[in-house]
Order: structure tokens, then sequence, then C-alpha cells
């Protein structure tokens, strides 16, 4: 699978996760590391305890422990934006809320985290030296990336006006409402609409990572202390939702 292509305005660019605590980040490298064969690297002292998961020498996400006790752990995605100044106030101006930054990252770049209106959080990355996950939709690489929400119009509205998505309607049945940033072959994100899952929970993120094999995969995620939900064949590959040691769901796809 060639490098990931550059990454438009709107579009997700990067990936963290989110660890409970020093000891349950501990527990989380553990795991991601053996399940597909990552490396870990931490960004050094002046970044704290985050660093990054690489495959082959190349970036696929990021890992920390959270910043405040009522942090839940979780997947975090960050769509790119060339000035996230701007994002702020189009966030602020369509109904969402902007939690953290604008900021710098030294040497990497500005980013901000925002709650959607739909009260999913969703992060904003401009690069400044840090471009983002290197490999996409291959084993052990991010490979799609996904709202769940219970507001869907909202959602679509949000992310249309708010991060630029050139929305298209995949599919807008009683049974299944989805809409995609561009169409087709060449779409790079999803919004689902996920009410008759959520109820009136929480929307939120759901990240996808590739895996040649994923009930093989899932099965190794339970060895290593993890769960497994049940796997289901889709037009875009086996289906498997995984759970860490921590508790934190993300979903196996698998790559031809």
């Amino acid at each position: 699978m060639p490098a990931r292509p550059a990454v438009p305005d709107g579009a997700p660019i990067w990936l963290d996760l989110t660890t409970a605590d020093a000891g349950a980040n501990d527990r989380a490298v553990a795991f991601y590391t053996a399940l597909f064969g990552w490396q870990h690297a931490g960004y050094g002292p002046d970044f704290g305890d985050y660093g990054a998961f690489t495959k082959d020498g190349a970036p696929v996400a990021g890992v920390g422990p959270r910043m405040t006790p009522e942090q839940r752990p979780a997947w975090g995605v960050y769509l790119r934006s060339s000035d996230v100044d701007a994002t702020a106030t189009a966030i602020t101006a369509h109904g969402g809320t902007v939690i953290a930054g604008p900021d710098d990252v030294p040497t990497q770049g500005r980013f901000l985290t925002a709650v959607d209106p739909t009260g999913a959080e969703i992060g904003f990355w401009q690069p400044g030296g840090h471009d983002g996950y290197a490999l996409y939709g291959e084993h052990g690489a991010p490979s799609w990336f996904e709202l769940w929400t219970n507001r869907y119009e909202d959602a679509v509205e949000f992310y249309r006006a708010a991060a630029g998505w050139p929305v298209s309607t995949m599919s807008d049945t009683p049974d299944f409402r989805y809409s995609t940033y561009g169409e087709g072959d060449q779409a790079l994100a999803g919004i689902f609409d996920a009410t008759a899952v959520l109820g009136g929970g929480t929307p939120s993120w759901a990240v996808y990572l590739g895996a040649d094999d994923a009930d093989a995969t899932a099965a190794r995620a339970v060895e290593l202390g993890g769960k497994a939900g049940e796997g289901q064949d889709t037009p875009y590959g086996r289906q498997v939702g995984v759970q860490d040691p921590n508790g934190t769901w993300s979903q196996l796809i698998g790559v031809r």
C-alpha cells in the first residue's frame, strides 16, 4: 500500500488514544504493539507522556494519558485545517463548542479540540512539521473514520458548514442513513445515523484499523487481554469490534 496522499481540509489527518493514566498507558502500549507490531516512542519531556505509534518507522497514531480526571479513555480523531483559528470561529458560529485551543504544539503544528452540536468530541490539526498518519488502508494502519450520531441532520450540516465537507449522501432510507466526505471510492470519512444503536447516548467518532484477517486479529486481541464483538461481513470488508484492556473500543476492518 503506498503512503497516504495529501489530506484536504476537513478530512481526517490524525488519531490518538487517550488512556486513563500512566499505568493504563503502559498497558495500552503493550496491547497495540503486540497486536499490530507497532513501535512506540515518546516525544520527549516537552510533550509530557504523549507519544506515537509507528509502523515500520511511519507514524500511524498518537497515545497519551488523559488531561483531566473527567476525560474518558477513547480514540480521538483530528480533521485537517489550514487555519485552526478560522475553524474555531466557524465551529462556534455553527453550534459547536471549542473546549481546548487553538494552541501550538512546538515544531509540530497547531490544534484545537471541540464538541460538535450533537455532543461528539472532534479535533482539528493544522500541520506545521507533523503531517499526521503516514499509512492508510493496510494492516495495522487507520482505514476509515466514522461519526456515530443520534442527531444525523445536525451532524451533516455542522461538518458541511464548519469543516468544509463536500457532503455526499450514500443512503437516506428509514433503515440506513449515511453521508460521506466525498463520493464513492474517493470518500474519506462518514457520518452514520446510529440512533438505533445509541438511543439517547453520547455520539462519538469510531476509528477503523486495518487487518489482513479481522477474525484472527480479533482473536489475538482477546489473547492480549482485550475483548471482541461478533464479526460481520460488509461490502467494505470483514468488520469486528475490539476492546483493549483499558476498555477502549475500535473497529477492525479487513483490508484487501
